[in-house]
């Protein structure tokens, strides 16, 4: 719990007794009317109570509900709520204090986080924020001393440091040490694949209840894919990319929400990559292609040339599927074959 002392004094390291060179975390109390120091040496959960006072029943209990905590020398904000997103925004002098305008003002947003999982932390700057959760908003502020400001606060490296408890994983269940960065470069190197799955995926970055995967079928006609098969091809690269074997599909969307590799950003180009094939008529000439699809031997299916770009639209060409040669790592992404 937050300590309602309103000072600024130097926080203890754990378990040493000894000051530790860093800022001091407060949050308003609106019930008090003061400013409450967050404890370094435990999680200062932002629960029902902290936010609305226990009234609003939609938010959730510690543990799974957003949180404040120091490590690393630092403060983060992180989050395991089931229900919302949670938005970081400065707080700018004289601007109104409401969700909507945190939400529009974020710099940073941590995601809905499924269960069992964390969403990666943000990293809290000196300085006054904004927390919104739901429609609340809560005021924070940090208080760096000169001191603190000449400890390194970054370690050695780029990679951004999170405990144990930020650990992106699943019990049973542990992707590898690169997955993350596997993952990550893949669809920067496939926005098609990127695309896919955000639109695949739609119910769960919206933070729907009891949310459902989009029918693959669907997929393939507003995006154009290849084939039918094209959707479940990359839930199988990705899971190679993750944890170096299948059997992981209900993990997938998960792991994908919970380390930020599908944004609402993502969604939104989906979309409007889907209504731009609506319009122009190409999802009209995916649902005539689907209808009758001609089979060849081996591991070959047709595919609209229209799609390709470089090619009059309505035109069929073999394409191998990526999966063909049973091996995930070489399938790095959808191979085409060009007509002559």
């Amino acid at each position: 719990m937050a300590r309602l002392d309103g000072r600024a004094g130097g926080a203890p390291s754990f378990g040493s007794g000894d000051a530790v060179a860093t800022g001091q975390l407060f949050l308003w109390s609106k019930a008090r009317g003061e400013w409450a120091s967050c404890p370094p040496d435990e999680i200062t959960w932002l629960d029902r109570r902290v936010l609305s006072g226990d009234e609003d029943l939609t938010l959730h209990r510690a543990p799974r509900c957003a949180g404040l905590r120091y490590v690393h020398h630092r403060w983060e904000l992180f989050s395991r709520d089931t229900t919302y997103r949670v938005y970081l925004a400065p707080e700018a002098a004289g601007a109104a204090v409401s969700a909507q305008a945190v939400q529009r003002t974020a710099c940073q947003v941590l995601p809905v986080a499924p269960a069992r999982y964390e969403a990666l932390p943000v990293v809290l700057a000196e300085g006054s924020w904004l927390v919104s959760v739901g429609t609340w908003v809560l005021r924070l502020r940090l208080d760096v001393s000169a001191r603190s400001r000449a400890d390194p606060v970054t370690p050695d490296g780029e990679q951004q440091p999170t405990t144990r408890a930020g650990t992106i994983m699943r019990r049973g269940s542990v992707p590898g040490e690169d997955a993350v960065a596997r993952v990550r470069g893949y669809f920067m190197r496939n926005a098609t694949a990127r695309l896919t799955m955000a639109y695949y995926y739609q119910e769960f970055i919206l933070g729907v209840a009891a949310p459902q995967t989009v029918p693959m079928t669907n997929v393939v006609i507003a995006l154009n894919l290849i084939g039918e098969g094209a959707v479940s091809d990359y839930k199988k690269l990705l899971q190679g990319f993750i944890w170096s074997e299948r059997g992981h599909t209900r993990d997938l969307a998960d792991f994908l929400l919970a380390n930020g590799l599908l944004t609402p950003a993502d969604l939104d180009e989906a979309r409007q990559a889907a209504a731009d094939n609506e319009r122009s008529g190409v999802c009209e000439m995916a649902r005539q292609r689907l209808q009758y699809r001609p089979r060849l031997a081996g591991p070959w299916s047709f595919a609209s040339a229209g799609a390709l770009g470089d090619f009059p639209a309505g035109r069929l060409l073999p394409v191998r599927h990526p999966m063909a040669e049973g091996n995930a790592g070489a399938a790095a992404s959808l191979v085409t074959q060009r007509l002559p």
